[in-house]
């Protein structure tokens, strides 16, 4: 079982967070000795929890990249068999795996139940480790290997209620919005900033995604979300842990920087 540090003293909290999904997951290299036939097995690593199944198209994969693009080889289509991705379920919705060849995510959310206890950081990160664990124990039964992942992601996204007519403005919770007298019926902004190792070298990207949405209960909201995503110090599952803690830290602090004092106080901030 991974090490999972405990919450960053400095790290901002809320009580009441407009907290609607968050999202772990890592991108590998395809296993050795894996075929589709095989996703079935990997289901029933975790279908005593996770016991519905849905079928959902495939991830692309996606690497953040610096520097000047590398020349292109020419185009050949190249015949390759099709993985699909899966959706193990819990029954109550409020937790689901993500499985596909190259890729492993763990995804909380509300589900369309406002009183949903998000299981904090340390918790999803506990669990996940141990879906991990299973899964790269799975892939060494086909064929003596270890799981090399090449990319991390964590993802935070955040609904801030914003019905038409209640005279609020996007600038009484977000700081980096502010239309004047005319607010807009609709809007979206996007940014990203560069995530450094140690060494100062660029490891990953922070997004942040910020629009108007309508919800499956069809409630109008500003969807706030950040993602961190880059590549682990190493292929290493501990190495890929790492990352995750940082990026949750990153997100964390980010989130309360760019959100207004009175919006502190609706979400009850502690510190």
């Amino acid at each position: 079982m991974a090490n999972i540090p405990e919450r960053p003293a400095e790290l901002p909290d809320f009580e009441s967070p407009p907290l609607n999904e968050v999202v772990l997951g890592v991108q590998f290299n395809p296993p050795k000795g894996y075929r589709q036939i095989n996703a079935g097995d990997v289901w029933g690593l975790f279908r005593s929890e996770f016991s519905e199944v849905e079928d959902r198209e495939p991830l692309d994969p996606v690497f953040e990249t610096f520097g000047l693009p590398a020349r292109r080889a020419p185009f050949r289509m190249v015949a390759r068999p099709s993985h699909d991705r899966f959706w193990f379920v819990r029954p109550d919705g409020t937790e689901l795996i993500q499985f596909q060849q190259d890729r492993l995510l763990h995804n909380w959310r509300k589900a369309g139940n406002k009183d949903t206890e998000y299981p904090r950081f340390e918790g999803m990160m506990t669990r996940f480790c141990d879906e991990i664990e299973k899964l790269e124990e799975y892939f060494r039964g086909l064929s003596p290997q270890t799981l090399l992942i090449n990319q991390c992601e964590i993802s935070y996204v955040n609904y801030i209620p914003f019905e038409l007519g209640d005279e609020q403005r996007a600038s009484d919770w977000l700081l980096f919005v502010n239309f004047g007298e005319h607010e807009p019926e609709d809007f979206s902004v996007s940014f990203r900033e560069i995530i450094r190792d140690a060494s100062g070298q660029p490891q990953g990207r922070l997004t942040c995604e910020c629009k108007i949405a309508i919800t499956q209960r069809e409630e109008r909201v500003i969807a706030v979300s950040l993602t961190a995503r880059g590549a682990p110090a190493n292929e290493t599952k501990e190495a890929a842990f790492e990352f995750l803690a940082k990026g949750r830290g990153l997100i964390g602090s980010r989130f309360a920087d760019l959100t207004t004092d009175a919006a502190h106080v609706e979400w009850r901030r502690i510190k």
